[in-house]
């Protein structure tokens, strides 16, 4: 018997797969903006070992991994470089590559883009519209509505009062609610943008990865990890995206798996602190 800590339960489960023989895997991968280091290397190298692990136990495993190749990082090192965001995105995506075949992590079985899903993530974020979880804005910034997901913050066991006290927060008097989420941003001088029914725009960061698990595993799947600081915001955004999409709130994601951090004096790895290392 098989058992895995799940974030959202907070305990180890016998893990019972959802069709019989097969594993449907879903790990948040990069923002290509830079080289990888090896903080954001641990993941990938995780989620390899628990791949092949199951592989080795005789199950068929379907693995996909995203590259979030539409981003502020990505704008902001372009601007700075007087190139285009695909040409940042592309370079690093190779660079990522060449750091995970070094490190020998198998690839992924399909590695979808951002920018190669907009049809299908303003779809659903027309849904969530339709569906009364999301709303329009005068400059034509579409939210999602907290308050009409009656479990928001069932992943990471906050309420929506802890959150707001919590929380550093611009203020911003189109939102309903202060912690309200974009899923469409209009678009910006200097931004790549994409024709939409609200305007032209690219999407929210949550958005991108409840499209493209959906679209590539179906409403329900085995597992989702990430670094455990996806739990919240963005792993909790993604659920009640999804479940509202879908309209139950038993789908998506069966397993919440989350690693931990590769820290340096006690201090998580990241660029921000600039306290890391390459993989390279």
């Amino acid at each position: 018997m098989l058992k895995v800590y799940n974030t959202m339960t907070r305990r180890k489960e016998e893990f019972k797969p959802l069709k019989e023989g097969e594993v449907s895997i879903y790990c948040c991968g990069v923002t290509p903006y830079n080289h990888p280091h090896i903080g954001n290397a641990r993941p990938f190298v995780t989620w390899d070992v628990i791949r092949r692990y199951f592989a080795k136990k005789g199950y068929k495993v379907h693995y996909i991994q995203n590259f979030t190749d539409v981003d502020d990082k990505i704008i902001n090192a372009a601007n700075k470089e007087g190139v285009t965001w695909k040409d940042i995105s592309d370079r690093y995506i190779k660079a990522y590559f060449e750091a995970m075949d070094a490190l020998n992590v198998r690839h992924a079985d399909v590695y979808p883009r951002v920018s190669e899903t907009m049809p299908e993530i303003i779809a659903m974020v027309e849904k969530l519209i339709a569906k009364g979880y999301a709303y329009v804005v005068d400059n034509g910034d579409v939210y999602y509505s907290v308050e009409k997901f009656s479990h928001y913050g069932k992943l990471s066991g906050r309420s929506l009062d802890d959150m707001q006290a919590g929380a550093r927060i611009e203020v911003n008097t189109a939102k309903h609610h202060p912690m309200d989420f974009a899923l469409w941003k209009a678009a910006k001088p200097g931004e790549p943008s994409w024709d939409s029914p609200w305007g032209k725009g690219r999407p929210g960061w949550h958005i991108e990865c409840s499209t493209m698990s959906l679209k590539y595993l179906g409403e329900k799947f085995d597992f989702h990890g990430g670094g455990s600081d996806l739990i919240f915001p963005h792993h909790e955004n993604e659920i009640a995206q999804s479940q509202a999409c879908i309209g139950d709130d038993h789908s998506f994601a069966q397993y919440w798996l989350h690693n931990g951090f590769i820290t340096i004096h006690n201090e998580k790895m990241s660029k921000s602190k600039n306290n890391f290392f390459t993989v390279k």
